[in-house]
């Protein structure tokens, strides 16, 4: 049985973003930047409308289920729309009528770009605290979390996945690095 579709009552419930009007927007800057080009100025600024649209996409983006949780959704945002703006020139016309589909495209592969960045900075994190073998930082973690059944992989928000990508990347670059210094000290040899 099929659910019965969502009557949309509240003006909240409508569109935040009208994809038609978000085209004939683009269509129109495009039209002003091969005027620019071709009368040899400069680029015309992004109108305010697009702008718009480019905030709105991203912040609605980042309340998903997938993305709301995290800490630095507001840095995701941010690196969205820049990204946007960015990209936008690409966006063309004759090709696809949905910008709408085209800047959430670039903004979902730019929060996932940014999480994966987190995460990694999250593992050297987690390295250091093994390797350096503080005390205090032991005798803290200890302290704080006594009682509560959370590993320190927990505490940095690493899983099982992350740790063995990774470790895995970072035998990788080991592995580069040792052929590299091979080739140049054999390069070095031949000389």
């Amino acid at each position: 049985m099929k659910k019965p579709k969502k009557k949309k009552t509240k003006e909240t419930d409508a569109d935040y973003v009208s994809n038609q009007a978000l085209y004939d927007a683009l269509v129109e800057y495009k039209i002003k930047i091969t005027d620019a080009e071709n009368a040899g100025r400069k680029k015309p600024k992004l109108p305010d409308f697009i702008g718009e649209c480019v905030l709105k996409i991203a912040t609605r983006l980042s309340f998903r289920p997938n993305f709301a949780n995290y800490p630095y959704r507001e840095e995701m945002v941010s690196d969205a729309v820049l990204n946007c703006i960015t990209y936008i020139d690409n966006f063309d016309p004759s090709k696809s009528t949905s910008p709408f589909g085209y800047l959430t495209q670039i903004c979902w592969f730019s929060f996932v770009r940014i999480i994966n960045k987190e995460k990694k900075e999250k593992y050297v994190q987690y390295k250091f605290a093994e390797q350096k073998n503080d005390k205090d930082f032991h005798n803290w973690f200890n302290e704080t979390y006594a009682g509560i059944d959370i590993g320190r992989r927990d505490f940095f928000g690493l899983t099982d996945l992350d740790m063995e990508r990774f470790d895995e990347m970072l035998s990788l670059k080991k592995s580069k690095r040792k052929k590299r210094t091979k080739k140049i000290n054999s390069n070095f040899l031949d000389i």
